[in-house]
């Protein structure tokens, strides 16, 4: 996934343009984005948007509220009816959380013929101070999770934090510290890291620099809220032409060299071994090539 567009739940205006979008998954949120008082009548509206309408080739996901509080369980218990793809699973705070969910959508998906194990989890795992420091144990909490964001807003507010990036717009220490963790975490377990969103949606310089960086520290992908982040973020997290040239290059020849029994060797005037060669074939598995 390299790109998950968040869509307001029950904003018809938003949901019809975000299926014209390029985004390789939607995301319809009945959290952050729906007042309170309207949440309960957003749930039916989020799951006739899922029934009636054709997603194309995008990821059909339900951000729920926290599973902790008086809502994430009814968001789960009138969506799943039908049958989205998965749910992101806002501010976890321990692995029980997360099994917590795992275990309804067990219950559930045998109640609606759905077969088990099918409906996927993405965490949003860095959005409390608890979560950050328990996010190993809940990345390996459930088989159903395929990918962990991490989250500064919330994160920020619980620590009251002043200010989240410096004045050339670089991270400060704590949320870095989150984002370093989401994508160790995440490798460790073997599920996608997803960069978290970029909140300046007129800056897409800035955009174009955050998605870079993250390329470079292992993120396969990150979320938007603003229709124009989505070419950006697809553009830089979808390898050139010539990237995945070099890499069928590469892996030619380390099998070449391996028929010889050599492991390590020159490659373009640098040496290369066994960690040049899994970078090479992840960048293939990413392009999907």
């Amino acid at each position: 996934m390299r790109s998950m567009h968040f869509v307001p739940g029950g904003n018809d205006r938003m949901f019809a343009k975000a299926l014209t979008l390029p985004a390789d998954g939607l995301i319809l949120d009945l959290e952050d984005s729906v007042p309170p008082d309207r949440k309960a009548a957003t749930r039916p509206h989020v799951a006739g948007w899922l029934a009636n309408h054709d997603f194309g080739p995008r990821g059909r996901w339900v951000r729920m509220n926290p599973i902790w509080g008086p809502l994430g369980r009814q968001d789960v218990e009138e969506t799943i009816p039908a049958r989205p793809d998965g749910y992101v699973v806002p501010k976890p705070r321990h692995a029980g959380d997360v099994r917590e969910v795992a275990q309804l959508l067990d219950k559930l998906e045998q109640r609606h013929g759905i077969p088990n194990g099918t409906t996927r989890l993405k965490l949003i795992a860095t959005e409390t101070p608890e979560g950050l420091l328990n996010i190993r144990e809940m990345t390996a909490a459930s088989p159903r999770i395929v990918a962990i964001s991490w989250g500064v807003e919330d994160l920020g507010a619980a620590l009251g934090l002043t200010r989240v990036r410096d004045d050339a717009g670089r991270y400060l220490d704590i949320p870095r510290y989150a984002r370093v963790m989401c994508v160790i975490a995440a490798v460790a377990a073997g599920v996608e890291p997803l960069d978290s969103v970029y909140t300046d949606i007129a800056d897409l310089d800035g955009l174009r620099r955050e998605c870079e960086e993250a390329l470079a520290m292992g993120f396969t992908g990150k979320t938007s809220i603003h229709p124009s982040q989505i070419p950006v973020i697809n553009e830089v997290f979808t390898p050139s032409a010539a990237e995945l040239a070099a890499a069928r290059e590469l892996v030619a020849a380390f099998e070449e060299h391996a028929r010889r029994g050599v492991y390590a060797f020159t490659f373009k005037g640098r040496m290369v071994d066994a960690p040049h060669l899994a970078n090479a074939r992840k960048l293939l598995a990413r392009a999907g090539a």
